[in-house]
């Protein structure tokens, strides 16, 4: 059998035609490649920047949802909370406007102004102070209208007083931030008329 010329350049072009079928083949492959490797890249670098690669299932708890459970959040946060908050030097806050409340002594309206300052040494019991200063004050003018002439007179009775002030405060900062926040009250200013 002979072969002829024109089935020898039929051969040359489909081999050609193949050729080039693969050769595009080969350059969609690697498109897809690399557009794989690039989304992968991109999640990745999401994952790294947004902290969910950045520590273990211990850190931080995750739920079902893929949300943190609130106490991991809680104790994440007053992990760092108490990390942060490094005692200074002390720090005062003054309760504004000055307290005044009256009271009945021997059948007599009394008044009673005492401005007060608490000291910390914890910055951030400034601004708890402020957050919580409606019960302060609530709870410090109840007691201080609960009180006789005599006692708020004598120096033992003001210094019960500043004492039983200060064991309130410390009472409500315990038991809204955890701790007792102030070291100590003073009395600025004392009034009785």
């Amino acid at each position: 059998m002979a072969i002829n010329d024109d089935d020898l350049e039929l051969d040359a072009e489909a081999e050609e035609g193949a050729a080039a079928k693969s050769s595009n083949i080969k350059k969609i492959i690697i498109f897809a490649a690399a557009g794989i490797i690039l989304i992968g890249l991109a999640v990745g670098a999401t994952l790294y920047f947004t902290g969910a690669l950045g520590g273990d299932a211990s850190d931080s708890e995750m739920s079902e949802d893929g949300s943190m459970s609130e106490d991991s959040a809680k104790d994440e946060e007053a992990e760092s909370e108490e990390e942060e908050e490094v005692p200074t030097s002390t720090v005062y806050h003054k309760f504004k406007p000055a307290f005044v409340v009256n009271f009945e002594d021997k059948g007599k309206l009394r008044f009673l102004q005492i401005d007060l300052s608490v000291a910390t040494k914890l910055p951030s019991v400034i601004d708890a102070l402020s957050t919580h200063e409606p019960v302060i004050r609530n709870n410090l003018v109840l007691l201080y209208s609960s009180k006789t002439a005599a006692e708020l007179n004598s120096i033992e009775g003001k210094e019960e007083l500043r004492k039983q002030t200060r064991e309130a405060i410390q009472k409500i900062m315990k038991e809204n931030i955890g701790n007792q926040g102030i070291d100590e009250v003073f009395f600025t200013g004392f009034v009785v008329q």
